[in-house]
């Protein structure tokens, strides 16, 4: 990379290194003779002495002269294209994913990942798109449930899962699962099992999501209960009082609560997020109005990922209609009438004039056919995306034809879970701002207005979208 005028000297280069700044990466590399290594400009480590550190132009000159890469910042990966903070975060995630009793609390995390508390915060807000703490409680939750889910006793699955108390595991485990740990173990030897939803969980916006196409033949929505087709069997989801009883047929039991957990927006902190911004000027309002608002996702990320190419550039009632009619085409027909969501390896099967004849654009059926294929055939899984950085995710989304930014964020938040993605270019979330407000500002002051919403833009986009209903209630009064 060319500098702008006359290359800085070393001690200009020296000053610049203590910045830490990521914007030098890639100007030039810093050898530090004192530990034999080569890093970024970036780099977390404990700066050295001017005295031990010599700089170079490329990896190639600091090899040469004996230096190795450092495996904090990675500037090998960075120079591959690979950023050293995303292979950091992958890392220190999958560790403790592994063993999560080995990290008893975030300066366990800290210490792995060789930052401060301060820039772990960072790397994970950047990153896990939520914080140490509420990725360390989901990472634990998640390991237990597996644990219960092999035979494990709870008891047993609480302490491999590193949880320093009983009720601190029975607490999260609960808000993250609806269930009891005693009760997620039944789940191999029953077909009925109940969720106790959270203190003001809001049914009904759960019920429009998933109802939005009266017509709709892979789920069945009533005023108290959703019935779901999810590849060749049945979940029903009846609401009673604070609970959700929910019965599985040809579906695996343990499946089903995954498919039911998501379709409810279970584990999200919602109160936290209500607590956080019950005041606020733009949202206070809605989040009172709403209070418990969740995010219902899809059952699967598939059915996510499908649902957003449909409905790009086009109206709902369109994209319903299209949706079901792909589902009618390629899904599996369960005994019950209802037809479930083709998979990937359903959907790849199809050839463009297939859905051409479903009323597809001849790109909107190349893009979907290329997603379902490279999915197939297993060139992204998508189903553990989830478990990279969010960036990682995006890149390897955005390779898929078609994908672009709003595309992603929509699968981020509908099909993965990812707690702060706020769908850039989004038409309902304009016309809920400028409903709000009396003006519609163009996406890129509604992107920096949605920063104070961070790490919960999900959330706020979620509120955003609910307060359109208003407008569809004010038109019939």
């Amino acid at each position: 990379m060319r500098w702008p005028r006359a290359a800085p000297d070393d001690d200009a280069l020296y000053q610049l290194f203590l910045r830490r700044d990521p914007a030098n990466d890639g100007r030039f590399i810093t050898g530090v003779l004192s530990t034999g290594i080569y890093c970024l400009p970036s780099c977390p480590a404990r700066r050295p002495l001017r005295q031990n550190v010599r700089f170079f132009k490329t990896p190639q000159e600091a090899v040469s002269t004996g230096l190795r890469p450092c495996l904090r910042c990675h500037p090998d990966a960075f120079y591959r294209g690979e950023e050293w903070h995303e292979n950091l975060f992958e890392q220190t995630a999958a560790r403790a994913r592994n063993n999560p009793a080995n990290f008893r609390d975030i300066a366990g995390l800290a210490h792995a990942s060789g930052l401060s508390r301060t820039a772990l915060n960072h790397l994970f807000r950047n990153h896990a798109q939520e914080s140490p703490a509420a990725f360390l409680r989901r990472t634990r939750v998640d390991f237990a449930a597996r644990l219960l889910a092999s035979g494990s006793r709870p008891l047993d699955a609480a302490a491999a899962a590193g949880f320093g108390s009983s009720s601190t595991f029975h607490q999260q485990f609960a808000a993250w699962t609806g269930m009891t740990p005693a009760a997620c173990a039944e789940l191999r030897t029953s077909g009925t099992f109940t969720l106790q939803l959270p203190s003001q969980y809001a049914i009904a916006p759960v019920l429009s999501f998933h109802g939005r196409d009266p017509n709709a033949i892979s789920e069945r929505v009533t005023s108290d209960s959703i019935t779901k087709c999810v590849g060749s069997g049945i979940i029903e989801i009846r609401f009673v009082g604070t609970s959700a009883i929910c019965c599985a047929d040809g579906l695996d039991t343990i499946e089903a609560h995954c498919v039911a957990t998501r379709m409810l927006g279970l584990g999200q902190d919602a109160a936290g997020f209500a607590r956080q911004f019950a005041t606020d000027p733009l949202l206070g309002p809605l989040i009172r109005q709403r209070p418990g608002l969740r995010i219902p996702q899809t059952s699967t990320p598939w059915e996510g990922l499908a649902w957003a190419i449909i409905g790009q550039q086009i109206g709902l009632n369109f994209a319903i209609s299209m949706r079901s009619r792909l589902i009618a085409l390629a899904g599996t027909r369960h005994p019950s009438g209802l037809i479930s969501h083709p998979d990937p390896a359903a959907v790849a099967r199809l050839e463009p004039e297939n859905l051409r004849a479903l009323q597809f654009s001849k790109s909107k059926a190349d893009y979907l056919l290329e997603a379902a294929r490279r999915i197939a055939a297993g060139e992204i899984d998508l189903n553990s995306l989830r478990n990279l950085s969010a960036k990682h995710a995006a890149r390897l989304l955005g390779t898929l034809r078609g994908v672009g930014p709003w595309t992603i964020d929509y699968v981020f938040l509908r099909g993965l879970g990812f707690p702060d993605s706020f769908p850039s270019g989004d038409a309902g979330i304009a016309q809920a701002i400028q409903r709000l407000t009396g003006t519609r500002p163009p996406d890129k002051e509604i992107r920096t207005l949605a920063e104070r919403f961070a790490p919960c833009r999900s959330l706020a986009a979620a509120h955003l979208w609910a307060s359109l209903q208003d407008v569809q209630k004010e038109k019939l009064a």
